[in-house]
């Protein structure tokens, strides 16, 4: 059964984790996706938080000032929940547990990531919302750095605003944006159709 969320960017939907913290959420949200997957139970869920969306939701709704400013696919709908911040959103599956620096191993159509410990099992579907400010691309495959991680893939589009550009990169058929400088775009002579190679630190994951 599908799920709807509700992201209001104005102030006032009432959220029903808000005030709970980290460590209850971890033990309510596991609760909401069984009565998604196993109950058939519709759910309307709000949220001002983007990892919860993603974590739960199938179709999102954006609310602005009481209006309805979007409705789609989470994959679609979600990085328009902020626009200054904007991202993507990969469906992945957990692979295995790192339990020596309590990280996840997730295996995505765009690659491997690594995040925070997960408490999902092996072989569970989960989603990762990856930050276009949290990307950084390089020309070629990246030595001796501390992230973690990167994907492989090439540059589909080039949308400039200003002194910045939203650049979306095509990971063997997932999605990945990055937000970079004006300067940079001239600086490492990034076209569509360029082959790069897209850098995420493990940090930036939020864990849910």
């Amino acid at each position: 059964m599908a799920s709807s969320a509700l992201m209001d960017v104005a102030a006032g939907a009432a959220e029903i984790v808000a005030g709970i913290d980290e460590a209850r959420r971890a033990e309510i949200l596991p609760y909401i996706e069984r009565l998604r997957d196993e109950a058939g139970v519709p759910i309307l869920y709000v949220s001002h938080s983007v990892a919860e969306v993603a974590r739960l939701a199938t179709t999102v709704v954006i609310l602005t000032e009481g209006a309805v400013t979007a409705v789609g696919p989470v994959a679609d709908i979600l990085p328009l929940a902020d626009p200054s911040d904007g991202g993507a959103v990969l469906d992945a599956v957990v692979d295995r547990h790192d339990e020596a620096f309590s990280l996840t191993h997730l295996k995505s159509t765009g690659g491997e990531l690594q995040g925070p410990r997960l408490t999902a099992p092996i072989g569970a579907p989960v989603r990762a919302y990856i930050r276009a400010r949290d990307v950084m691309l390089s020309l070629q495959p990246p030595r001796e750095i501390s992230a973690l991680n990167v994907l492989h893939g090439k540059i589909a589009t080039i949308a400039p605003s200003g002194a910045q550009a939203d650049i979306r990169l095509d990971c063997n058929g997932a999605t990945v944006m990055a937000r970079l400088t004006a300067k940079s775009v001239a600086r490492l002579g990034l076209t569509p159709g360029r082959p790069v190679y897209a850098v995420i630190k493990s940090v930036s994951f939020e864990r849910s």
